[in-house]
């Protein structure tokens, strides 16, 4: 586990409402601009997922997705997470879009020849990369310093390097090297791209530090022959119960972890519909093929 020392001793569990989330999460309409650079072609499924649960976290109007792919409906993602209207899409990537900010060098044969986006982005002195190798860790404080935050739509291969330490094959690099002024990190391990989003939501928009979120780290993932779910820390010696389960395990991965609405045993935040993914796709090895 990482954050907090464990789950059970986090002092902002009462108020974490794990069994009502994302329910329970304040949807602003103002705070920062959720920025997600696409990074696979087409849209996968794990890629769907993971982008109907950040809508379920964040109001469509700052959301942003770059480098959309085309005769892909936005609409879909809020419609199934009940959202109030389809998030912001573009086809164009970042790069781009810096470009068409004033001052940048090539901002006016930008301005004049692309499409604007749906939403400008902010100056580039305001807006900050999530990045792992970031030296500073993610704060509340920073709310006031951040018009816009950036992720990497994608997941990486991990690598266990030994020690209980992972690394990853680093495609943040391709966002890296646009010279961001601001970065920063959400702690050692390696985050889906909707926990990367909820974590930011918490740490900014509900003020709690990093150390103060319950995480499960390298969750078993499964569901056992009764159709019952299950998922447990994979450092954990509690033994599943009810039968033979088919699991599978994020290694090197870290959730935020909530109560399950049975027993109330701690389980990682997943979008509506992965774990039944993960289940379907475990013979096809889907995380070697990330």
């Amino acid at each position: 586990r990482g954050g907090c020392a464990s789950p059970e001793s986090c002092p902002l569990v009462g108020a974490f409402c794990c069994r009502a989330m994302p329910a329970a999460m304040r949807r602003s309409r103002t705070g920062p601009l959720y920025v997600v650079e696409h990074m696979e072609e087409g849209l996968g499924e794990w890629c769907r997922l993971e982008y109907i649960h950040m809508c379920e976290i964040v109001p469509p109007e700052r959301l942003l997705f770059l480098r959309w792919p085309a005769g892909v409906e936005p609409a879909g993602l809020s419609m199934a997470a009940g959202s109030s209207g389809p998030p912001l899409v573009t086809p164009q990537g970042l790069q781009e879009l810096r470009a068409m900010l004033p001052g940048e060098p090539d901002y006016e044969a930008a301005a004049s020849s692309a499409t604007p986006p749906p939403r400008a982005l902010p100056s580039w002195d305001r807006i900050c990369l999530l990045d792992m190798d970031a030296e500073d860790a993610l704060e509340p404080h920073d709310v006031t310093k951040f018009d816009a935050l950036v992720f990497g739509g994608i997941l990486g291969n991990v690598h266990e390097l030994g020690e209980g330490k992972y690394g990853s094959d680093d495609r943040t690099a391709e966002l890296r090297d646009l010279n961001f002024v601001h970065r920063r990190h959400l702690g050692p391990m390696q985050m889906t791209t909707d926990t990367a989003v909820l974590v930011c939501h918490m740490v900014l928009e509900e003020a709690r530090c990093l150390a103060e979120i319950p995480f499960l780290d390298s969750p078993e993932i499964g569901e056992n022959v009764a159709g019952e779910s299950a998922a447990r820390d994979q450092g954990s010696q509690e033994e599943a119960q009810g039968g033979e389960t088919a699991e599978v395990c994020m290694e090197g991965f870290r959730y935020v972890a909530r109560r399950s609405a049975g027993e109330g045993d701690w389980e990682p935040a997943l979008p509506k519909g992965m774990r039944e993914l993960l289940i379907r796709d475990l013979d096809n090895d889907i995380l070697g093929q990330l």
